[in-house]
């Protein structure tokens, strides 16, 4: 029951039917699918005898809740209650019920394999929108609703000439059109949701990669014969997942590539690896490499946000200007492009730090599972952990580019390793994962290095 309830949690996260089928959105899923996969918990724990097992990102994670509210609520007084608890409650609430319901081996391949069904549907719908041809889209402000998009049939080279030819009081794009709905941004492919933006897209290709070789990586067939099978069996899924990634001209989405393919590589095929990681991302960055004026002056607006927002961070080192304040306290109406830099801003230094601790908990968890697997453990929980491992380094190399601080999607990631701790420590009840003074030093460290490397970029970007 539990994890019937996670596997349509994220399949309505990432595909979101709920805006494909307005009706569906009258139904409230998400909430509905939250108090399911809390009832499939209890039931786990008081019917079936399951053991609550906590994993140490937990104390982060109070710590970092506790912190968004009472600084929201310092800055902007009872108002700032809705405001945190609108923002970070409902990513909180299924980073927990994800780790809680996934808590065996056949649960977290099973997530796994949902997560890669939705990489090839999602993939599948952004290849499809870059081959089409750009049309003549109508624009709408719906009161309450935002944008409404609107394709009128025609083809078209630029808006002008939407404008020229269509209605005078109707405001006009030209993009491409693919299914599901969807609409391309400046001609580069995105989707739905959370992974509205191009950039957001490929970090999620990225992120999804290393677990469909997992899944396709299980004993069976050995040998060269048995090699070669796999890698057909997934080249489809591999390839449209690339063409997605080109299509959307993603620099961000280049980089977490780049970063999975080396760290899979090089932990496979040691220093080998790194040059097996090259040929496989230099294609995907040639063939995506946007330049020209629109990738020059969209540089230039994030180097003046960063710029802005160290500014802030400088401003308000202990409190933060609040949750989701950022974008009201900068010159440039957008967020921070920087989800390191927006949680600083926003939460202050100790925000960012223990946001810092609930990544570095996380990744820490796959880690050790990983490289130091207890006694007796699982094989397949091994593996599960070291593709969770790559993915997580990905995502928060990803993160470093997207305002991704508070997203659902991100806590569903971080829920995975919470899952793994779960799973490992039922088939090895003295499997510990604990955070040493060094981590504390670490989260310390690596948190400094972030904002020192977010300044040394905004300024030389608005310098250049």
């Amino acid at each position: 029951m539990a994890i019937l309830g996670a596997l349509v949690l994220v399949v309505f996260l990432l595909i979101r039917p709920m805006e494909i089928v307005p009706a569906i959105a009258q139904l409230r899923p998400l909430e509905v699918l939250t108090l399911f996969i809390a009832l499939g918990v209890t039931w786990d724990v008081l019917v079936r005898r399951r053991r609550l097992v906590l994993s140490p990102q937990v104390p982060w994670l109070i710590a970092f809740l506790g912190w968004s509210f009472a600084v929201t609520i310092a800055k902007l007084g009872k108002e700032g209650f809705g405001v945190a608890w609108a923002t970070i409650t409902l990513a909180a609430i299924f980073m927990v019920l994800v780790g809680l319901a996934a808590v065996t081996r056949e649960r977290l391949r099973a997530l796994a394999a949902v997560l890669v069904a939705c990489l090839a549907t999602i993939s599948v719908v952004a290849v499809h929108q870059g081959v089409q041809p750009p049309q003549c889209i109508e624009v709408r402000d719906e009161p309450g609703e935002g944008e409404e998009w609107t394709p009128d049939g025609r083809e078209c080279e630029g808006a002008r000439a939407c404008e020229n030819n269509g209605r005078p009081d109707v405001d006009y794009v030209c993009e491409r059109v693919g299914m599901l709905g969807t609409f391309s941004t400046g001609r580069r492919v995105r989707y739905r949701g959370q992974l509205a933006d191009p950039n957001e897209l490929s970090v999620f290709v990225g992120a999804v990669l290393p677990f469909l070789f997992l899944l396709t990586g299980a004993p069976g067939a050995r040998g060269a014969r048995g090699a070669l099978g796999r890698a057909l069996s997934i080249a489809p899924i591999v390839a449209v997942s690339l063409g997605a990634v080109v299509l959307a001209q993603s620099r961000s989405g280049q980089i977490v590539l780049g970063t999975i393919a080396l760290v899979a590589f090089v932990r496979r095929y040691g220093a080998a690896g790194s040059i097996v990681a090259a040929a496989v991302s230099l294609p995907v960055v040639l063939l995506s490499w946007r330049e020209g004026a629109e990738a020059d002056a969209s540089s230039l607006e994030r180097a003046t946000i960063l710029f802005e927002g160290i500014d802030l961070v400088r401003a308000h080192p202990l409190l933060g200007v609040g949750v989701a304040q950022f974008v009201h306290e900068i010159s440039i109406p957008f967020t921070a492009h920087n989800s390191y830099l927006l949680v600083a801003a926003e939460l202050g230094l100790p925000g960012l730090l223990l946001w810092s601790g609930l990544l570095w908990s996380s990744l820490k968890i796959a880690v050790e599972v990983a490289e130091r697997p207890p006694p007796g453990l699982d094989p397949q929980l091994q593996r599960f952990a070291e593709a969770l491992a790559i993915s997580l380094l990905g995502v928060f190399v990803g993160v470093y580019f997207l305002s991704f601080s508070y997203k659902q999607l991100l806590f569903v990631w971080l829920g995975l390793a919470f899952a793994l701790h779960g799973a490992v420590r039922a088939q090895a009840p003295d499997f510990r994962v604990t955070m040493t003074r060094r981590d504390l030093l670490g989260i310390a460290a690596f948190s400094l290095a972030i904002l020192a490397s977010v300044w040394i970029v905004s300024r030389a970007g608005v310098a250049g």
